[in-house]
C-alpha cells in the first residue's frame, strides 16, 4: 500500500510540474481580423504612444507618420532637413525622440509633432559614437555609445553625461549589434542581436534575456514583446511567463494594443483586430 501512495503523489507531482510548465509557456491561436494596409520604409523605426496611435516612417523615408488605432491618420512631421531617422520613442505624446544616428542627433516633438528642441551630441562635447537612444522618465536621455560600449544617462540641463556603464564584460565585443534602447517602468532594456539586457534606471545591469533574432522590442502592460521567427512573443517582466501568438504570414515585427495588432513586413503594416 505505502508503495502505491507513493506512485500516486509521484504522479500528482508530475501532472503539477507538466501544468506549470504549460502556463510558463503557452502558443495561443487567436483570431486575427484583418483590416488594411499602408506603406512604409522600415518595420523596426516604428513605435506607439500611451493612447495607442502608432508611429512610422513614410514610404521614401522623409516624413514620420502618425495614426490612430484604425489606421486614420492623424499626423506628419517632415524634417527640414535630410537625415536617416534611425528610431522613434513616442510612448510619451508629449515628447517624441526622433534619433539620427548618421547626424547624432536628438530631435524631440510635441504632441502636435511640431519640433520643440534638437541636440547635436557633438556640440555638448560627448565625444562617443551614439548607436541608439531613448527617452527617460526624468527628460535625461539613454544613449548607447558603440565606440566605448557604454550604457549612459546624458542630462540635458547639466549638459553632459551623469551615468556610465560600462558594457564590455556582458556584450560579445566581435558579434554585438545593438539594434534599440528603451526605458519603461523604471527599467532600462538594451536590445543586442544577442539577447535582451535589462538595467535599472540608475544603469546597474541586473539580467540578460537570451533571446536572438529580435530586431524590435515593445511593452503591454506588464508584457515585454517581440516577433521572432513570425511568432508573437510576451514575456512577463515579472514573473517570467511566457505565451506566444501564432502570426498569419512571415510578419518581421509587431506592436500590440489590447484590442488591436499592428505587424510588420519590410515594406508594408498591416492592421488587425484581435
Amino acid at each position: 500500500m505505502k508503495a502505491k501512495n507513493y506512485i500516486v503523489i509521484l504522479l500528482l507531482a508530475l501532472l503539477m510540474a507538466a501544468g506549470t510548465a504549460i502556463a510558463q509557456d503557452t502558443t495561443q491561436t487567436q483570431p486575427l481580423k484583418y483590416s488594411h494596409s499602408l506603406a512604409i520604409t522600415s518595420p523596426t523605426t516604428i513605435s506607439k504612444d500611451r493612447n495607442s496611435n502608432i508611429y512610422f516612417l513614410a514610404p521614401g523615408g522623409r516624413s514620420i507618420v502618425r495614426t490612430d488605432s484604425l489606421g486614420n491618420t492623424l499626423g506628419t512631421f517632415s524634417p527640414p532637413t535630410r537625415g536617416r531617422i534611425a528610431s522613434i520613442d513616442a510612448w510619451n505624446p508629449m515628447k517624441i525622440l526622433l534619433f539620427y544616428e548618421d547626424r547624432q542627433e536628438l530631435q524631440l516633438l510635441d504632441r502636435f509633432m511640431r519640433p520643440i528642441g534638437n541636440t547635436t551630441l557633438q556640440d555638448i562635447n560627448y565625444t562617443g559614437t551614439a548607436k541608439a537612444a531613448a527617452l527617460a522618465s526624468d527628460d535625461s536621455f539613454w544613449l548607447f555609445d558603440e565606440t566605448s560600449l557604454t550604457l549612459s544617462k546624458l542630462n540635458m540641463q547639466l549638459r553632459k553625461v551623469t551615468i556610465e556603464t560600462p558594457l564590455n564584460l556582458i556584450l560579445d565585443k566581435e558579434r554585438f549589434n545593438v539594434r534599440q534602447l528603451r526605458e519603461y517602468q523604471n527599467m532600462v532594456y538594451l536590445l543586442d542581436a544577442n539577447g535582451i539586457f535589462v538595467f535599472d534606471n540608475l544603469g546597474n545591469y541586473k539580467r540578460k534575456l537570451p533571446v536572438t533574432g529580435v530586431t524590435y522590442i515593445n511593452f503591454l502592460g506588464n508584457e515585454l514583446y517581440f516577433v521572432q521567427d513570425g511568432v508573437l512573443h510576451f514575456v512577463n517582466l515579472y514573473t517570467s511567463e511566457r505565451r506566444t501568438v501564432r502570426l498569419p504570414k512571415p510578419y518581421t515585427t509587431g506592436i500590440v494594443s489590447v484590442t488591436r495588432l499592428y505587424l510588420f513586413l519590410p515594406r508594408q503594416l498591416d492592421f488587425y483586430a484581435w
